[in-house]
């Protein structure tokens, strides 16, 4: 299971468990699909490895099985995965009590190997939940590991950062957006052009792979809107977005902003457009929001825009 990028915060992982903690709760903060997960998975498989070698050393009974569960969340199969692990995934809903009831539950089982417990963006955690896992993690059963993934320790309960060893995971490289997005894409030109807009993570790549044609019409729609040239592409570019669904809508404006940042980091925008932009950005996605149509909603910041 290759891990590409985050070696510094590697490191002191593999110290925490190196040093057989009674029981180890861990707090890994950073962006969104830069690769959290993944390193939760196989710090379980450092865990439960029984040679106990790092992050495992992939090859015993345990480590094979935490292989299983990996591909089960990534490949979408449905092999054999380790007992010993409950992984709350985010559902894009709330996490609720009882799924924290159960997981402690879980926890509370006595196992020779140990427990595993790790939550996806647990700052999604709801008041009753977080104060439930609270009191686990003021006396965590022995034997046991516990992480929690964030993107912003901020929207956690203070009081559970503070039981928690913090691991702060930077963005990933440029490059290294390279290197895993040509684990995925053969094109060359489309792995260049991804990780140019990835601003270090994966979710927009990931999200543009099989959408090219929205990353095309973005693309060509951000170019109009910031040389104003080529008007007659606008009414040829607006007929077709006005007809995207939700997802592609969003999809589509975030690729824009993206493009937008990249300009606005290498000073490739002056002031004057900066400020124009901005807002004019925020009012489209406001009217598209309202239910206006999206083709009236583009034309106009195409003309708006200074």
């Amino acid at each position: 299971m290759k891990v590409i990028g985050h070696q510094k915060e590697i490191e002191p992982i593999k110290k925490y468990l190196s040093k057989n903690y009674d029981s180890l709760s861990l707090l890994y903060e950073g962006k969104d699909c830069i690769g959290k997960k993944l390193i939760a998975f196989l710090t379980a498989r450092g865990f439960l490895c029984e040679k106990k070698q790092g992050l495992g050393c992939g090859e015993c009974h345990d480590c094979k099985l935490v292989n299983n569960l990996i591909s089960n969340v990534y490949n979408k199969e449905n092999l054999t995965p380790h007992p010993n692990i409950k992984f709350i995934p985010y559902e894009g809903k709330e996490i609720k009590i009882d799924q924290i009831r159960e997981a402690i539950s879980f926890l509370t089982l006595k196992s020779d190997k140990g427990k595993v417990l790790i939550i996806e963006k647990a700052e999604n955690m709801n008041t009753e939940s977080a104060n439930a896992l609270l009191k686990t993690l003021e006396e965590p059963p022995l034997n046991t590991l516990i992480i929690l993934t964030t993107s912003n320790q901020n929207q956690l309960l203070p009081t559970i950062v503070s039981r928690l060893k913090k691991i702060r995971f930077r963005k990933l490289s440029e490059e290294e957006v390279r290197d895993i997005l040509r684990l995925k894409i053969s094109d060359e030109k489309k792995v260049e052009n991804l990780s140019k807009i990835s601003g270090g993570s994966l979710c927009l790549p990931f999200s543009i792979i099989n959408k090219e044609n929205v990353y095309n019409l973005a693309h060509s729609y951000y170019e109009l809107i910031k040389t104003k040239k080529h008007q007659e592409g606008l009414f040829s570019i607006t007929p077709i977005v006005d007809k995207f669904d939700s997802d592609d809508t969003n999809l589509f404006f975030d690729i824009i902003l993206r493009f937008f940042e990249q300009d606005l980091q290498n000073g490739k925008v002056d002031n004057n457009f900066a400020e124009s932009f901005i807002s004019e950005f925020k009012k489209a996605k406001g009217a598209v929001l309202r239910g206006v149509k999206k083709k009236l909603v583009l034309e106009g910041m195409y003309y708006n825009l200074k």
